[in-house]
C-alpha cells in the first residue's frame, strides 16, 4: 500500500487540534497543583482527614504523570509540524495513520497496527 501523507490542510486541522489538547492539559496540570498546594495547607485534624488527602494526592499524581506523557507527545508532534518534517505517517512502519485515528489522538505517532504490536510487547515484558 503506497504511503500516503497527510494534506496542508489536514496538518493544519491536526495542529489545532494538537494545540487545543496542549492548553487543556496545562490547565489541568494546574488546577493538579493548585490542588496540591491547598493540599499541603490543610489542617488534617484525624485519620480520615489524612487518609482523604492521600487518596486525592496519589490520585492527582497519576492523572499529572498521564498528562505529562501526553503532553511530551503533543510538543513532539508540534515540533514536527513546526520543522515541516510532520507527515502522519507511523513512525514504527511508515504507514498512514487515518485521519480519523488522527482527529480522535492527534499525537499518534503509530497506526493502530503498530499501537497494539507496543502494547502486546509491553505486556509480554510484564
Amino acid at each position: 500500500m503506497p504511503k500516503k501523507a497527510l494534506s496542508k490542510k489536514h496538518i493544519e486541522e491536526i495542529k489545532n487540534l494538537l494545540l487545543e489538547n496542549k492548553a487543556k492539559i496545562e490547565s489541568t496540570l494546574q488546577s493538579i497543583s493548585n490542588e496540591h498546594d491547598s493540599l499541603s495547607n490543610m489542617d488534617l485534624n484525624d485519620e480520615a482527614d489524612f487518609a482523604a488527602a492521600s487518596r486525592d494526592y496519589t490520585n492527582d499524581t497519576h492523572i499529572k504523570n498521564q498528562q505529562l506523557k501526553e503532553l511530551s507527545l503533543i510538543n513532539h508532534a508540534l515540533l514536527k509540524i513546526e520543522n515541516g518534517t510532520y507527515t502522519g505517517l507511523c513512525e514504527m512502519c511508515d504507514s498512514e495513520i487515518t485521519i480519523k485515528r488522527l482527529r480522535v489522538k492527534p499525537h499518534a505517532k503509530y497506526c493502530i497496527d503498530c499501537r497494539n504490536y507496543i502494547d502486546k510487547e509491553k505486556v509480554s515484558i510484564a
